[in-house]
């Protein structure tokens, strides 16, 4: 267990992936105004009221606050996705403590699968042809392993939140990468049909 107590917010609706960015806004209360660029705190997916029930069940993720912007009312966050992580005590609602989630090492370097997995996401970043299309296929070249390809799929090409939750729930690395192969076989298939 992490010994360090930090502050814990919910995302409504949103799923932040470990090595990938997100902007929040927050409105202004006592837990955000202390807020700075390089703080870490914990995000949590919530869709319902009644999802905070199941905290320890479910994966937050460990985030850096990249930057801060303040409003008359609220506060703009970037943030930056660090780890999975399962909240281990909760104070409150927003104060808690965390285990980080470590990938299995094997799983993680397998070459052979996160080969497949890039191959599927150029296909489909070459498919969708967009002006960033490029960047992106050069982007996943300098991804390391398979944790961070499927965060890279997950946050960029994976738009049902209920997908996007599933996978950053999804603590088996090889695991994941079979759900992402699926869903990157899936677009391509809609998109190649859709353009025929």
């Amino acid at each position: 267990m992490n010994n360090e107590e930090i502050k814990l917010f919910y995302l409504g609706k949103k799923v932040l992936f470990p090595h990938c960015t997100i902007s929040v806004s927050l409105k202004k209360s006592k837990l955000s105004s202390g807020l700075s660029a390089g703080d870490k705190i914990i995000v949590f997916p919530t869709r319902y009221f009644f999802d905070i029930l199941f905290l320890r069940r479910r994966i937050s993720t460990l985030a850096e606050i990249v930057e801060v912007e303040h409003t008359e009312s609220h506060i703009r966050l970037q943030l930056k996705g660090l780890a999975r992580v399962r909240v281990s005590k909760a104070r409150g609602l927003h104060l808690a403590r965390y285990n980080i989630i470590e990938p299995d090492i094997e799983a993680n370097k397998n070459s052979r699968i996160a080969k497949e997995l890039r191959i599927k996401a150029q296909e489909l970043i070459f498919i969708i042809n967009v002006n960033e299309s490029d960047r992106l296929i050069e982007l996943i070249n300098y991804l390391v392993d398979v944790s961070q390809i499927t965060d890279f799929v997950g946050n960029y090409f994976v738009l049902d939140y209920t997908l996007r939750e599933e996978l950053l729930n999804e603590t088996d690395v090889y695991n994941r990468s079979i759900k992402v192969l699926k869903k990157l076989q899936e677009l391509i298939e809609k998109i190649s049909i859709k353009k025929d």
